[in-house]
């Protein structure tokens, strides 16, 4: 038996930038990181439900991309410069595949006029049901052992790009079918929070992607299974001044430069 889980987002196009002179952010306390990774990491797609298990993926990850609108090359830009990020992050085995048939992550790249349909011949029309006041939207495939198995992906193009949203249903529908499945609003500063003002990834997503991408962390994991080995690995990360300078590193990625962001100085 397979379990579904459809997620869908609505996202805003700017960017939290944290002043590194002031003190310690809140999101750097190791309970709160460990709270903010039972949030996006356990809770259901949408409101209040009781805690799932850990998902996550056990093999490679191919992407496959199919595009029918124009702007192939900006769009083509914008993906690859969040995958690579992904990658650096993670250091998972990300790889874009021109082969449908290799392929367990499905990109497309559409129109708001086509999107029902497509989504319908693709995954059903249970799953187009959710396209109900959302810009873009993901689903992933869970096997009963709690392992991601595949994920596909539609953005709507001129509909994101008329919100203001095309970067960020990007960045978060990816990055959320890693794992990170959940929206909530006590998570920040986060990409997985919609009642704030982030488009790319911020400090604190590095460290949950870190997280989630150990391999220490296994799919199946419930949370008090997580709860002592996530405080040993963030431990050891802040001996290592890893989530100190977390939003430093994060904004080293392409896709600040290619947005014009001003990235923030190293604080040693």
């Amino acid at each position: 038996m397979r379990y579904f889980i459809y997620i869908v987002i609505i996202i805003t196009n700017l960017i939290y930038l944290p002043n590194v002179e002031a003190k310690t952010p809140k999101w750097q306390d190791i309970d709160y990181i460990i709270q903010s990774f039972f949030e996006v990491g356990l809770g259901a797609e949408h409101g209040i439900s009781k805690n799932l298990n850990l998902r996550k993926w056990n093999k490679p990850i191919r992407i496959y991309v199919e595009h029918n609108v124009g702007d192939k090359t900006l769009h083509n830009r914008l993906l690859n410069a969040h995958i690579d990020q992904l990658k650096e992050i993670t250091k998972l085995d990300i790889q874009r595949v021109d082969n449908k048939s290799a392929a367990n992550i499905f990109y497309f790249f559409t129109r708001q006029s086509e999107i029902r349909q497509l989504v319908e011949n693709k995954l059903g029309a249970d799953v187009a049901k959710n396209l109900h006041g959302s810009v873009c939207l993901a689903s992933a495939k869970i096997n009963k052992k709690n392992v991601i198995t595949s994920t596909h992906i539609f953005i709507p193009i001129d509909l994101a790009r008329m919100h203001g949203k095309l970067v960020a249903c990007i960045v978060e529908e990816i990055t959320q079918s890693l794992g990170l499945f959940r929206d909530s609003e006590l998570v920040f500063p986060s990409i997985f929070n919609d009642k704030t003002k982030n488009t790319l990834l911020t400090g604190l997503d590095e460290i949950l992607l870190r997280l989630l991408s150990d391999r220490r962390i296994k799919a199946g994991m419930s949370k008090t299974e997580l709860k002592p080995i996530l405080m040993s690995i963030l431990a050891e990360y802040k001996s290592q001044g890893l989530i100190k300078t977390a939003d430093y590193r994060v904004q080293k990625g392409d896709l600040y430069e290619m947005l014009g962001f001003r990235r923030i100085k190293k604080n040693n």
